[in-house]
């Protein structure tokens, strides 16, 4: 359509009434919702993508109440993400994921917000705000979105600029003194041209996790974010959308609970028990040296985060388009956490401060004709991320040798710090077309190739002090400059930087067959890739005289993975049943994973993991006034060869993968005459057994969600009542084991219960 201006005018109302529509206007029957989706970069109903995804409209991510991607992992089986602190999310999709989140190698799971890849998790999980949908693809999706979606991607679309004046006011109440303000305004400047639209939301909570010991409650809340839109439309044909977004963070995130203590030292039970809130998280010495306690160390995230963006959309003709994506965007982020999750000082993030910087560009090609579908595009990103990290530590032996072991450090706990900078260039071209063989008939043939160069460098101060003076100022876990060696174990400060370079050729095939008007099936191979990288921090190894050897600081070779998938999307009974399901097989090459090998800790190549599993999606309008909606998942997810420390960990399922997952809600919707629409959402979301990591396993559970709202008749107001995790399920979400070398394990456990309520008015 070459007039730009009537699509932006009709966009938004196509759009919602595409999402909303009910009802059959030939034959008065009612029908499931539909959404329309851009997964393969042109509109479509979800139905017709050839590709396993779950979309959420705006209006269901309100009903299951996710405030940013991490809430949609109950309704998304085969999605996780763990992570106690929102600074470091790790996200997995059919077990591919990366348990590091160093500065030195990059997630599996891409996020893209408007189309623009947010480089990394930390500085993509942002609130859900002004949000027309949420798309989570699974397996590779590096032809369709971009580089490191080798496991699939997150897209978030947000609302757009339109031509009618709207806003909306909202303010939530909750469980710890929870209070959310949200507003958003949309205003057309000039008639047919510039249209305006500014969103934002504050949040304040008090925490719901007590220290003991003393210090912040943990989990209070403390977040702002600010989003501001313009639509553009300087003639019939191009449309230009700025955007610039901040957010900001500062807040106390979880304390740990232990889950296991093989140390000769006596522990609180509270330290072991995830049921409660409560923790035992400390600085006590361990040999009762109360010279030497330290307070508890207070678990912080700060983060503040900048992102701008320009896209253009030019209708060159009636069948050919040219999108421009331009975007910079930089946060920097401050976390802090105790390691071991006990009364004891034993291991310490003191302060780790990343900071990132993106810049990227993307262009891209878009044509149609009878029986072809196209894309072409190219992209270029700059990326530099700078870490300063404060690492501190006890000294396990006592302050006197007849206690029975000497001293190592005086007694005096360690302190050791070191700087990080990385820089990654990345360069793709890439396309995909679908050519309409017949008219149910449809090939799909698309391909990426991808060049990434990586260069780090390891900041070391020249010696280590405050603690490690004692051993000539060498580092026992962050290392001193002195400490980088050669081959030949020769001091060399110059072994104290690294650079790489990767290239891939990443192609995909799908085939897809109409079996009848609302019914197909699809085929697809496709292969993904995640670029190599580096150790973000190289241990000195005890064994080689606090030496860093040249292998501690090599990189890693890229992922790759094979995806083999057959499905089928059908609807039935008058588009009132949607079932989908796919079928997959995946084979995983030189998974990156992040070891611990005694004392040290090292990223590494894994091996070969494979995982074969089954897929379903079903939605039944059962009534007019009631949905019912169910998901579900079976894998089987193992490594095929991995070992640490020389123990064969082949046949171990892969993290975060349990054998089964699923859910149930149930949408119902009243109307009351005279007051408008009571509508009742419920859910149940159930997790089998699964590691999150080797050795160590969360049973299953399964957490209840509900959400009961009135819109009124006019559809202006909106009240509601909603509550979390409704049977107070306990559960961890997360593991640390930068201790477990000494049978030290520290956990994150879930959020408990919350109850709230919600008023909006939209005008």
């Amino acid at each position: 359509m070459r007039n730009r201006k009537i699509a932006v005018a009709l966009s938004t109302s196509l759009m919602a009434a595409a999402i909303s529509s009910a009802t059959h206007a030939e034959d008065n029957t009612w029908a499931i919702e539909e959404i329309v989706v851009t997964a393969q970069k042109r509109a479509q109903s979800s139905q017709d993508v050839p590709i396993a995804l779950s979309a959420f409209s705006n209006d269901m991510l309100k009903q299951v109440g996710a405030t940013d991607f991490k809430g949609l992992t109950k309704m998304t089986p085969g999605f996780s993400v763990a992570g106690g602190s929102d600074a470091f999310p790790r996200s997995y999709i059919r077990g591919i994921g990366s348990n590091d989140t160093g500065v030195g190698v990059d997630p599996s799971v891409g996020v893209y917000i408007d189309g623009i890849y947010a480089s990394r998790n930390g500085g993509a999980l942002t609130d859900l705000m002004d949000v027309a949908r949420v798309e989570i693809l699974k397996g590779p999706q590096g032809t369709l979105f971009g580089r490191n979606s080798i496991g699939g991607a997150i897209s978030i679309v947000t609302e757009k600029p339109s031509e009618e004046l709207t806003g909306e006011v909202s303010v939530e109440v909750g469980s710890y003194n929870n209070r959310v303000a949200k507003g958003l305004i949309n205003i057309p400047l000039i008639e047919d041209t510039l249209y305006m639209r500014a969103s934002g939301n504050i949040q304040k909570r008090d925490g719901w996790q007590e220290n003991l010991l003393g210090g912040a409650d943990g989990y209070d809340r403390d977040r702002a974010n600010g989003r501001l839109k313009f639509t553009w439309l300087p003639s019939d044909s191009v449309e230009v959308n700025f955007s610039n977004s901040w957010s900001r963070y500062d807040e106390t995130s979880g304390y740990l609970d232990n889950l296991s203590f093989a140390l000769p030292f006596p522990l609180n039970s509270k330290t072991s028990d995830i049921n409660d809130k409560k923790v035992v998280s400390g600085g006590l010495n361990l040999f009762g040296n109360t010279a030497l306690d330290v307070a508890p160390l207070e678990p912080r995230l700060e983060r503040s985060l900048r992102d701008h963006s320009v896209t253009v959309d030019w209708d060159i003709t009636d069948n050919l388009s040219l999108a421009s994506l331009s975007s910079y965007r930089t946060y920097s982020t401050f976390s802090s956490t105790d390691y071991d999750g006990t009364e004891y000082y034993l291991l310490n993030n003191e302060g780790s401060t990343e900071f990132n910087e993106t810049i990227s560009q993307e262009f891209r090609l878009n044509g149609s004709s009878d029986n072809l579908d196209w894309f072409v595009g190219l992209s270029a990103t700059h990326e530099r991320n700078v870490l300063d990290f404060k690492l501190g530590f006890a000294d396990f032996g006592p302050l006197s040798a007849d206690v029975g072991n000497a001293p190592i450090n005086g007694g005096l706990n360690f302190s050791e710090i070191t700087h990080v900078d990385t820089s990654t260039d990345s360069y793709a071209i890439y396309g995909d077309a679908t050519w309409h063989v017949t008219d149910r008939l449809n090939i799909t043939f698309g391909a990426r190739y991808s060049e990434d160069e990586k260069d780090i460098k390891w900041e070391a101060p020249t010696t280590q002090a405050n603690g490690a003076s004692g051993f000539s100022g060498a580092g026992f876990t962050l290392p001193s400059l002195f400490q980088f060696v050669d081959a030949n174990g020769i001091p060399d400060p110059s072994q104290a930087q690294r650079s790489d370079k990767w290239s891939d050729f990443s192609p995909r095939i799908v085939v897809d067959y109409a079996l009848a008007e609302d019914a197909m099936i699809y085929a697809s191979i496709s292969k993904g890739y995640k670029s190599g990288g580096f150790n973000s921090t190289p241990n000195p190894s005890l064994s080689n005289f606090l030496r860093v050897t040249p292998e501690a600081t090599e990189s890693v070779d890229p992922e790759e993975v094979i995806n083999y998938e057959v499905g089928i999307k059908s609807t039935w009974l008058d588009s009132r049943l949607l079932v989908n399901a796919s079928v997959f097989a995946l084979n995983y090459d030189e998974l990156q994973v992040r070891q611990i090998n005694g004392a040290v800790v090292q990223l590494a190549n894994a091996g070969e993991a494979s995982n074969k599993g089954l897929e379903l999606e079903v939605r039944y309008q059962l009534t007019q006034d009631l949905t019912v909606l169910a998901n579900a998942t079976w894998m089987d997810a193992e490594y095929d060869e991995y070992s640490v420390n020389g123990e064969d960990l082949s046949g171990t399922p892969l993290l975060f993968s349990p054998d089964f997952a699923g859910s149930i809600a149930l949408d119902h919707s009243y109307h009351i005459d005279g007051y408008g629409e009571l509508r009742s959402y419920i859910s149940y979301a159930y997790k089998d057994d699964h590691l999150y990591q080797e050795g160590f396993e969360q049973e299953s559970y399964g957490l209840v969600d509900a959400r009961v709202s009135l819109l009124t008749e006019g559809e202006e107001w909106e009240i509601a009542v909603f509550a979390n995790n409704l049977t107070d399920e306990a559960y961890i979400n997360s593991y640390i084991g930068q201790v477990s070398s000494l049978g030290v394990v520290g956990v994150y456990r879930n959020t408990p219960k919350t109850i709230g309520a919600s008023v909006s008015y939209k005008f």
